[in-house]
């Protein structure tokens, strides 16, 4: 009394609907929950450029605000500590990029002051900021 099936006849299906409902569901929560590139919290407001161009920013990025305090990344540094910290990272990292962006409003005589400092510190290449006047973030 043999009363399973041959195994010849046996047809084996994978089902893999659920698993694709699953792998959707990940990746949706991930997209969801996925942080982008951040601006920093210092607030600026860029002068217009129409000649602007998007480039990928270097390494080190540094702020001018209006009332001429000066930030390199997301830390306030006063002359001195910004000094010590463009030679620190150029002594580490090799690359001489530097980005400023600069308040609109940001008097000239710190942007000179700011320029002087940098180039004592050993930073060659220097890019400005800019706005584009269709709105949208460029950098040099």
């Amino acid at each position: 009394m043999d009363f399973a099936p041959p195994r010849g006849d046996r047809k084996v299906i994978i089902n893999i609907t659920s698993l694709i409902d699953v792998m959707f569901l990940l990746l949706i929560f991930f997209l969801v929950t996925s942080t982008f590139k951040e601006q920093p919290a210092i607030e600026l407001d860029l002068p217009s450029s129409s000649t602007a161009e998007t480039v990928d920013e270097g390494p080190a990025v540094l702020y001018l605000t209006a009332d001429g305090a000066t930030y390199l990344d997301d830390d306030r540094l006063s002359d001195e500590e910004l000094r010590q910290a463009l030679r620190q990272r150029l002594a580490a990292t090799g690359d001489d990029r530097l980005i400023l962006r600069a308040d609109t409003d940001s008097r000239h005589g710190d942007v000179v002051k700011l320029y002087d400092l940098i180039r004592e510190t050993g930073y060659r290449r220097l890019g400005v900021s800019a706005r584009r006047e269709d709105g949208g973030d460029a950098a040099p």
